[in-house]
């Protein structure tokens, strides 16, 4: 990997300018020049991506940014993702399950995750936001993962989420 090419400061930049103009063919392209450049999977995903929607999210938080431009980038990380994720090899270990607790919509974080632990020779099956637990545990029964990963973003979902984790552990 050329030195030059590690996530940095001006990396970040150049991918969150992509953001900030919606441009997915350029958040595409720099994304794959990383990974051509020999950057893993797991750290274009996670220091990248995962860092730029939080600034994302800052940008949201503080009204620099509205809802239509949050949601705009987020769907350019999202597509991202999906970039990067099909450049992953075939599994080589179990099955892991990954949702989003019910009521929780934010799906990116669990998405990066999903594609991470694919990175790491797990096939993942993705489930996706708001998940509801009886479907999830039906869902359980007829696949038989070696493990389940759920995601909350949002503190308020807390309840639910343990609420699954044990509904999780019975299935």
């Amino acid at each position: 990997m050329s030195p030059e090419r590690r996530i940095g400061p001006e990396t970040l930049a150049a991918y969150l300018d992509h953001l900030d103009r919606a441009d997915r063919a350029g958040a595409i392209a720099l994304a794959q020049e990383l990974l051509a450049d020999g950057v893993p999977v797991a750290d274009i995903l996670v220091d990248l991506v995962a860092v730029a929607q939080q600034e994302i999210g800052r940008r949201w938080l503080t009204g620099s940014w509205s809802v239509a431009q949050e949601h705009a980038a987020t769907h350019v990380s999202e597509l991202v993702v999906g970039a990067v994720g099909a450049t992953i090899g075939a599994p080589r270990r179990g099955h892991v399950v990954m949702a989003c607790v019910e009521g929780e919509w934010h799906a990116l974080a669990a998405r990066i995750v999903a594609e991470v632990v694919r990175a790491a020779g797990w096939r993942v099956t993705f489930l996706g936001a708001s998940v509801p637990a009886r479907h999830l545990v039906s869902y359980l029964h007829q696949t038989g993962p070696d493990a389940v990963l759920l995601s909350c973003v949002q503190p308020n979902r807390l309840v639910r989420a343990a609420r699954m984790v044990e509904a999780s552990r019975a299935a």
